[in-house]
């Protein structure tokens, strides 16, 4: 499946991992209700934003490079 340019609040998914605009951290959603999106990073507690907010700070989905980066930070 070919990935979308410009990701919309349809393109995301549960369990899938995004990228933040600053390339440093991956997210990786939870759980999707409604309009709320539930992330967790890394090592960190589960966060929550709405979808507009969620694509604001991770335009773009992680690659498996993106990940294994981010998992061998310490």
């Amino acid at each position: 499946m070919p990935v979308p340019t410009h990701l919309t609040p349809k393109d995301l998914q549960v369990g899938a991992s995004y990228i933040t605009r600053s390339g440093l951290f991956v997210r990786h959603i939870d759980a999707i209700e409604g309009q709320m999106v539930t992330y967790h990073e890394k090592a960190g507690l589960p966060h929550e934003c709405t979808k507009a907010s969620f694509l604001k700070a991770c335009p773009t989905i992680a690659t498996p490079q993106d990940i294994a980066s981010a998992a061998a930070e310490p």
